[in-house]
């Protein structure tokens, strides 16, 4: 039986939790360690609903709705196409009913000779046909008119990064500094409006938040039950480094407004921890923090080699290893990447490095099955000629990951080089391979390569070249022992593993804690 310790704990995440392996590793040991948690996130499509992960109690909510904000961009379309519908699917709406005006005029312009005369005329008042032609012409005009300034709107002034938007950023980041964000992106609105009875239901004595949506919501808690009298503690966990987030699909409004958010309410937590030391130091610079983010790495639970991992968990197919789940026999070379499958994560290029390998087969355990990248891959493998040796999977409970990964023999992460979250990464697969007792090629970002080459448990290629990585697979292949014998060292993952990480956790629980103990 658990030991029971004192303190309610609530912690907050903007996602679902399915796939997010942080997420549900903390809930979990923290629950493990003696704390009443529960864990707070956003429903599925599914709808609301609660469950537990191990001793923690989950909640999954709907995320409501705000009406929406009028952007400059949008005002501004208003006046350079007065007519244009509300969107699309009036105009489509409308442009169909000229149809009908036209349907209406034929049968009105129809003369009593093509009645049959089986019954009276009916009784209708109408204006003159002449009247009738000139308005159906003039309402079908107007539609005309209308609809194309619609489209004409949604082809050329769409929601984008542009002029407008740069205007819009500078407006209100001068006139509100850091309060601007509720003008620029408010979502972080919705997630307060969403979470917050239940908070208040629960009557946390901690709130951990995980990633920087969720800082604004648990600060916001932390003042409300101050003010009431309640010594609520708050811990940020920042997963990524909010300024250098990628804007690929977003606009530097959207990030201003995530900077902003940040660094309004970062100043009402009790501690900040994250997930490597590169980004402890960064966060410290950046908010001029009293003390360095205590780091907690995002390694997975520890295997011993030869043992289960208790879950007994197997595909839906019933295979238990990812070289069975690809029907592939013990000799035949298995390249593993679990993880998001985006454009950023270079799969492309796993799939491109296939064609200088002969026999070498990769496996992808992925958040999406479907969808443009993916579809694209499948595409790319066809074209290359490779197709039957790339192997789609869905992704598997972090829980039995690294179980599952250690029948393969090698773990590639093929992270895009120039991003500063991407350089300061030390991510979760590289860790999972790790604890499977893979060698591992990483890409040539900062902090992992840096880590491979102090390890020696790993070849690094040149990010993107799709080339240089079937070298530095070949590599490992041709030496495999000599890398995995890194891992036999006494004590090697000890420090790699979710259980030391999750220890760093208790301690910092126990600090804050303290006066209820």
């Amino acid at each position: 039986m658990r030991e029971s310790r004192p303190g309610r704990v609530v912690m907050l995440v903007d996602n679902t939790i399915d796939g997010d392996s942080r997420v549900q590793k903390s809930a979990r040991a923290m629950a493990d360690a003696g704390w009443e948690v529960h864990l707070i996130g956003r429903a599925p499509s599914s709808g609301p609903d609660t469950y537990l992960i191990g001793e923690a109690q989950i909640h999954r909510l709907p995320l409501r709705r705000l009406p929406a904000r009028k952007t400059l961009r949008r005002r501004m379309t208003k006046l350079r196409y007065p007519l244009s519908y509300q969107n699309q699917d009036k105009a489509l709406l409308k442009s169909r009913s000229i149809k009908l005006i036209w349907a209406e005029l034929e049968m009105n312009g129809a003369g009593s000779d093509v009645r049959t005369g089986i019954a009276k005329e009916p009784r209708t008042q109408q204006l003159p046909l002449l009247a009738q032609r000139t308005v159906g012409r003039l309402r079908r005009e107007t539609i005309k008119a209308r609809t194309r300034q619609t489209n004409e709107r949604a082809r050329n002034w769409g929601d984008r990064d542009g002029t407008w938007e740069e205007v819009e950023r500078r407006f209100w980041s001068t006139t509100m500094g850091d309060r601007a964000w509720r003008r620029l992106d408010p979502l972080p609105l919705r997630y307060e409006l969403s979470y917050r009875d239940k908070i208040e239901e629960l009557r946390p004595d901690l709130i951990h938040a995980h990633d920087f949506r969720m800082i604004g919501v648990a600060a916001r808690a932390a003042v409300r039950a101050r003010r009431a009298g309640r010594n609520v503690r708050v811990i940020y966990d920042a997963h990524e480094f909010v300024p250098g987030l990628a804007t690929a699909n977003r606009s530097k409004k959207w990030l201003a407004s995530q900077v902003a958010y940040e660094r309004e309410h970062i100043g009402y937590v009790d501690a900040v921890v994250t997930v490597s030391p590169a980004l402890a130091e960064m966060l410290e610079s950046a908010h001029g923090l009293a003390e360095r983010p205590a780091v907690t790495l995002n390694a997975p639970p520890k295997l011993v080699p030869g043992e289960d991992d208790g879950t007994g968990w197997t595909t839906p197919e019933g295979a238990h290893d990812v070289r069975e789940a690809c029907g592939l026999g013990p000799d035949t070379p298995l390249a593993v990447y679990c993880g998001g499958a985006a454009p950023q994560r270079c799969l492309h290029t796993i799939v491109e490095s296939l064609q200088y390998s002969t026999d070498l087969h990769a496996a992808f355990m992925i958040n999406n099955l479907d969808g443009d990248y993916v579809n694209s891959l499948r595409t790319l493998a066809r074209e290359l000629g490779v197709f039957d040796r790339i192997h789609l999977m869905p992704y598997v409970p972090y829980d039995a990951l690294v179980r599952f990964l250690s029948t393969a023999d090698v773990g590639i992460h093929p992270l895009r080089k120039g991003p500063v979250n991407h350089e300061v990464a030390l991510s979760t697969k590289f860790f999972e391979f790790m604890q499977a007792r893979l060698p591992v090629v990483v890409s040539d970002v900062k902090a992992m390569s840096d880590e491979v080459t102090r390890v020696g448990n790993g070849e690094v290629f040149r990010s993107e070249d799709s080339k240089d990585l079937a070298r530095a697979v070949g590599a490992v292949l041709n030496d495999r022992d000599r890398y995995a014998a890194v891992y036999d060292r006494p004590g090697m993952l000890d420090e790699w593993s979710w259980e030391a990480q999750a220890e760093k956790y208790v301690v910092l629980y126990e600090r804050l804690l303290k006066d209820l103990a």
